[in-house]
């Protein structure tokens, strides 16, 4: 039996907010200044495509959409399903009552409920009225039997269920019907700030009811569809998936016949879209993709304000980087603007760091939580490892009482970006007496066998950002336990600051007390923040409705190609 766990969506490894107190440059860090750099990045637009009326968009043909890999669990819900190429996928298929626009803020999905209201604030009671056309793919109507369901499911009550995330849904008292079975009522034990995030229903009861249908079933196959369009056929072999019009949908009619998610690895998707064979990169930050990209005689380059975020994690579990001083001389040695710089620069987007872990660049709350303890100083990392009893050994690596400032980073096989940062890493740390190394794994085997695992000193990756970041920002760092928390460490103030903030519906409260908490978690360092990745698309130039967004719910039913 597996811990439940508390998540937000892990990102690829293929991937690569400003109060008082900005971060200055550093002369030899590639001279980021940040205050212009954050002005510069919220001036990109939160969404960036070819837009077009439905009635603009041609009826018909076939959108293919690379995927990284097929994850471990294509059960998006499941701890090892909490997948970006899982939320692109079941952006097709999968629906609520809520949707997000473009400027973050939310609206009801007409698809699924005709209204959401909340009905008594004390205690929080939220009503829901569903729109009764609202089917599954084998047209069993969604109804409260399904939002009773998935609730206990995502509530931690059963721990056999390998959940994805429990927060939200384990503040919840409970769901009942009201005037019939499409009035659904949920009541929560305490006030939650984010509760539009957790009225949704994602999986038919006679999944959420059964442990190993939850857990097992939908490790290989696609869950079922209540959206526009639902799976024909899942080719592991290939790494096809192949989603089609969904016959029983009760909304508008997709533009689109199908919608094709194709493996390809980042090292070889803007290659594979430069010759035609996919219909869209995500460039991310690499240089090299970006002018491949660009050849593309039928494509168009987009850019929009972006939700991912880079890091290095450390595991404390893994000797001396359990130590405080140890991770304290760490923020000082690694020189993020050089990372950054060397990142975003070549594709041609405003440089800039990721100087708090739960508000991102163009959301409201964001702030410098850093209070200057990331500021590039090796001298300062040397001596905090020399206070701390670490001195210098053969070779100039520090070492205390017999052991040795030693450690590995593991990188995923042919993922440039992950490898450049990683590179940065190990040199900056080697420079101060650390002993760093990289371990190569095969792309597949990098989160399953290595991140999810623990089996890891240091890793570097992409963590994907929500629209509710407040109820969700101590996901990946509280409590240590957590499956997500992957260096294992956290503390009672982190817990406590986004309990609280949690908990207060007054929305400038609750971003001060985030911010609380932000700070107790980048004074922990469990990882450095490098850099927010804009989102920098290449799209082939007929494909209508679809292309980088910051938070806005793309409509599946608009997407398509020019007439």
């Amino acid at each position: 039996m597996r811990k439940k766990a508390t998540v937000v969506v892990a990102a690829t490894a293929a991937l690569g907010l400003a109060l008082s107190g900005c971060q200055q440059a550093n002369k030899d860090s590639g001279g980021v200044d940040s205050d212009k750099a954050n002005e510069e990045i919220s001036g990109l637009p939160t969404t960036d495509y070819q837009e077009a009326d439905y009635d603009e968009v041609d009826d018909g043909g076939s959108l293919t959409y690379p995927m990284t890999e097929i994850p471990a669990s294509l059960n998006y819900y499941h701890a090892d399903g909490a997948h970006v190429d899982n939320n692109n996928l079941y952006g097709t298929s999968l629906g609520g009552p809520i949707r997000i626009k473009d400027d973050g803020t939310w609206e009801v999905d007409k698809n699924y409920a005709e209204s959401v209201e909340i009905a008594s604030e004390d205690p929080l009671v939220i009503d829901v009225k569903l729109n009764k056309d609202a089917v599954w793919e084998d047209g069993t109507p969604i109804d409260v039997d399904d939002y009773k369901a998935f609730w206990k499911t995502q509530n931690g009550s059963n721990e056999e269920y390998e959940v994805a995330s429990t927060k939200g849904y384990e503040d919840i008292e409970k769901i009942e019907s009201g005037e019939d079975k499409y009035e659904v009522k949920v009541t929560f034990k305490t006030p939650n700030i984010d509760w539009p995030n957790y009225i949704g229903a994602f999986l038919p009861d006679e999944i959420s009811e059964d442990v190993d249908a939850f857990n097992e079933d939908y490790t290989k196959k696609v869950l079922p569809s209540n959206g526009p369009f639902k799976a024909k056929k899942v080719d592991n072999k290939s790494g096809v998936i192949t989603m089609v019009q969904n016959d029983k949908w009760w909304g508008q009619e997709p533009k689109l016949d199908k919608v094709i998610f194709k493996v390809v690895s980042q090292a070889q998707q803007a290659q594979a879209y430069a010759n035609k064979e996919i219909d869209l990169v995500d460039i991310g930050t690499d240089g090299d993709s970006y002018e491949t990209a660009g050849k593309r005689d039928d494509g168009e380059i987009y850019k929009s304000q972006g939700m991912e975020w880079t890091h290095v994690t450390m595991n404390a579990e893994k000797g001396a980087l359990g130590e405080q001083e140890v991770r304290d001389a760490i923020g000082h040695a690694i020189n993020r603007e050089a990372i950054a710089q060397a990142a975003i620069g070549p594709v041609e987007a405003p440089v800039t760091l990721v100087n708090n872990v739960t508000f991102m660049p163009g959301q409201d709350g964001y702030q410098d939580n850093t209070n200057g303890e990331l500021d590039f100083d090796p001298d300062a990392a040397k001596k905090i490892l020399e206070d701390a009893g670490w001195t210098e050994g053969d070779g100039g690596v520090r070492e205390k009482d017999g052991e040795k400032l030693k450690f590995s980073i593991v990188v995923p096989a042919d993922t440039a970006s992950n490898a450049q940062r990683a590179e940065q890493v190990m040199k900056d740390l080697n420079e101060v007496g650390f002993k760093i190394d990289l371990e190569t794994v095969p792309v597949a085997s990098y989160f399953a066998d290595h991140v999810l695992n623990g089996n890891f000193d240091m890793a570097t990756f992409t963590w994907q950002g929500t629209a509710f970041p407040i109820s969700s920002g101590s996901n990946l760092f509280y409590p240590a336990d957590s499956e997500q928390n992957h260096s294992k460490i956290s503390s009672d103030e982190i817990g406590e600051k986004f309990k609280a903030a949690t908990q207060t519906l007054d929305p400038d409260e609750a971003k001060k007390l985030a911010n609380e908490g932000d700070a107790a978690v980048l004074k922990l360092k469990p990882l450095i923040p490098f850099y927010p990745t804009p989102y920098v698309w290449g799209v082939r130039d007929d494909v209508l409705n679809l292309g980088p967004r910051q938070l806005e719910t793309p409509d599946w039913t608009a997407i398509g190609f020019k007439k």
